[in-house]
């Protein structure tokens, strides 16, 4: 039994279900029971145990002794630099797939994108490297984003100051470049992602 708590959270989660939608399902009031049971502090009676397997499409032996999370792994794909108004996720751009937890995926969609170029060396972005961005169209003064400028992608810091969005590299070779909203509308620029944490290749 010493899995199940981990694998519960796991095929919850990775079916899209809340401890209360479990609860119902299962005939419990309060969705505090799910979660003792997720933490490990009481374990379910064998019936309901069966229940769940059956829901979640696994055996009782798998859900009791395995460590399903390493056993089935998300996959994120890499993508290629992004060219003449082809979209972010289109296939022809998927280079491969990086394995990633479950807690790594919370809180939105992800993509993994190969460097192109130096201009970011200073922020420890070099060519190589792969950037693992969360999906999102708006950033902060100051994050690190992947910003889609003339229908290619680009990793910049992007900096908001009055009316100009500024693209900030982080290598004094090159020049920041600095929109007005005449420019965004003119050079289709589209915030695509927040940069999370990036993968060095040495």
């Amino acid at each position: 039994m010493m899995n199940f708590s981990k694998n519960l959270r796991f095929l919850r989660k990775q079916s899209k279900h809340s401890q209360q939608e479990l609860a119902n399902h299962l005939g419990y009031r309060s969705f505090t029971t799910i979660q003792k049971w997720e933490d490990g502090s009481s374990q379910p009676p064998y019936n309901v145990i069966q229940q769940i397997a059956k829901l979640y499409q696994v055996n009782v032996e798998e859900i009791m002794s395995n460590d399903l999370e390493k056993m089935n792994p998300i996959n994120i794909p890499i993508l290629g630099t992004v060219r003449g108004g082809e979209p972010i996720l289109a296939t022809q751009n998927i280079l491969g797939y990086e394995n990633i937890t479950l807690d790594e995926s919370k809180g939105g969609d992800y993509f993994y994108l190969e460097v192109v170029g130096d201009s970011m060396k200073n922020a420890r972005i070099m060519p190589g490297d792969i950037l693992y961005v969360r999906q999102q169209n708006s950033l902060n003064s100051g994050d690190i984003g992947i910003i889609l400028l003339d229908d290619e992608a680009t990793v910049k810091r992007i900096i908001y100051k009055k009316d100009k969005m500024i693209l900030q590299p982080e290598n004094e070779d090159y020049q920041p470049l600095v929109l007005s909203d005449q420019d965004i509308r003119n050079r289709n620029v589209q915030i695509l992602g927040k940069v999370i944490h990036n993968k060095i290749k040495y």
